[in-house]
């Protein structure tokens, strides 16, 4: 029985030492290291850049939400005035229907809705002395922006 097996045979005056076939490489090193890239490649967004790009994301979205309310200001300000006289028409109603008296935390509730909702109606009112008293500038925009 011969160690070196039937593939290869020892060597002779015309041929070399070994007559083994050669070895033949997988790319199992070049996989390796493509895994081991993709892996630093997701750690490295999961750790490094997710926390820098998420923030900047969501404040531009927060943003650009703000622009749209800002130009439907005057309708959902209206819209809250309806909402909050039909919610204290409708509690009237109720407590007039049932002969009880509304629950204290209901009252407190719907004063700071209504104040919240009358500040928004007068908020052109408001803004430039809300803004001086902060220290804000607000610029017209110009004809060519």
């Amino acid at each position: 029985m011969s160690v070196i097996g039937p593939s290869c045979s020892l060597g002779s005056e015309t041929s070399p030492p070994c007559a083994c076939a050669p070895k033949t490489t997988t790319g199992a090193g070049l996989a390796g290291a493509a895994s081991l890239t993709a892996l630093a490649a997701a750690a490295c967004a999961g750790c490094c850049i997710l926390p820098i790009t998420l923030p900047t994301a969501i404040l531009a979205v927060a943003g650009s939400s703000i622009a749209v309310l800002d130009h439907a200001h005057v309708l959902v300000s209206r819209l809250a005035i309806v909402i909050v006289a039909g919610v204290w028409l409708w509690m009237g109603w109720q407590a007039w229907r049932r002969g009880r008296r509304v629950a204290r935390t209901t009252l407190v509730i719907m004063v700071l809705a209504s104040l919240l909702a009358d500040a928004a109606a007068s908020w052109p009112l408001l803004e430039p002395s809300v803004f001086n008293a902060m220290g804000i500038v607000k610029r017209k925009a110009s004809p060519g922006d």
